[in-house]
Order: structure tokens, then C-alpha cells, then sequence
């Protein structure tokens, strides 16, 4: 199974879990219809399953740059949209992320952000600019190996 980070909302005194966008759109989840969801130790509370999601069903993530290049490029770290970050290892636990210049060993961090061992990686692709295209190939889940490709925007230079 593929864990995934679930958010809950309350809506007039009930709680609701938010499924993430990326799931709802791989799965065309509707209004009203059943998920299985497996709730498990007390002292992992921020994790649960949900049902037979197998890695080979969410492989890639591809995303645009956002429109707030300047933090990127001054700190050397690329941000991670919300909704694709229960593709990484989460709690920050390290994965290798394997790029044209080398390996780097890194994690996500809280607020979102790859930024451990990216400053060589920059000086070669740098600086990031928006609707330039960053895509991340899961390659083995449990040595937690990920391929970085970036794709520049050639049409807005």
C-alpha cells in the first residue's frame, strides 16, 4: 500500500478527512462515493492507507515552476507543490535523488522544499524560471530513489 498524508476539516461539528487533488484526479473520485481508509497506531497519527494504492500507480509527478522564482534561486531549493508531496517520503526521512550531475542525498521538508545538496545542481541549470518544468521519477520506493529532470521554457526567454 501507498501511505497518504489526509487532512481533517471540520464542517459544523463533524470531521471530514481531505483527500489530496492529485488522488482525486488519477482515481476520478466523485461527490459521495465510498474510500476505503485504514487508520492505524495512535503514535503515527499523521498517516493513514487508503485502499490498494500500488507505486507503479503514481510513478511521476510533473509540475510548472511557480511564479516565485526569487526564493528558489537565491536558497537553492525547489518547492514542491502541495498536493504531490505524498509522493516523497514523508517525516523527513532522507531519499536519494538521482540527477545528471550526481546523487544527492536530501529530503522534503516540512514547508514543502527540496533544498539539501542543490546548490551544483542550480549553478548548472539555474537561475529556475516560471513555467519552467521540473519532473521526478520515482525509480525504487523502498531504497527511496527519485530522478530529477528539468525541462526549461524555452517560449517565455
Amino acid at each position: 500500500m501507498k501511505k497518504l498524508r489526509l487532512n481533517t476539516v471540520k464542517i459544523k461539528d463533524n470531521y471530514y478527512f481531505k483527500i489530496p487533488d492529485l488522488v482525486i484526479d488519477t482515481y476520478k473520485i466523485r461527490d459521495n462515493e465510498d474510500v476505503e481508509v485504514t487508520l492505524h497506531s495512535k503514535s503515527n497519527n499523521k498517516q493513514v492507507e487508503m485502499w490498494d494504492l500500488h507505486p507503479e500507480d503514481l510513478s511521476a509527478i510533473e509540475f510548472n515552476v511557480s511564479e516565485e522564482v526569487h526564493t528558489l534561486n537565491m536558497y537553492n531549493r525547489i518547492y514542491i507543490p502541495q498536493k504531490y508531496r505524498i509522493f516523497f517520503p514523508l517525516d523527513n526521512k532522507e531519499f536519494l535523488l538521482i540527477t545528471d550531475t550526481g546523487n544527492i542525498k536530501t529530503y522534503l521538508s516540512d514547508n514543502g522544499y527540496i533544498s539539501r545538496g542543490l546548490r551544483f545542481w542550480f549553478s548548472l541549470y539555474g537561475p529556475l524560471m516560471p513555467n519552467d518544468k521540473i519532473q521526478i521519477i520515482l525509480h525504487d520506493e523502498d531504497s527511496r530513489q527519485y530522478e530529477l529532470k528539468f525541462i526549461k521554457n524555452t517560449l517565455s526567454r
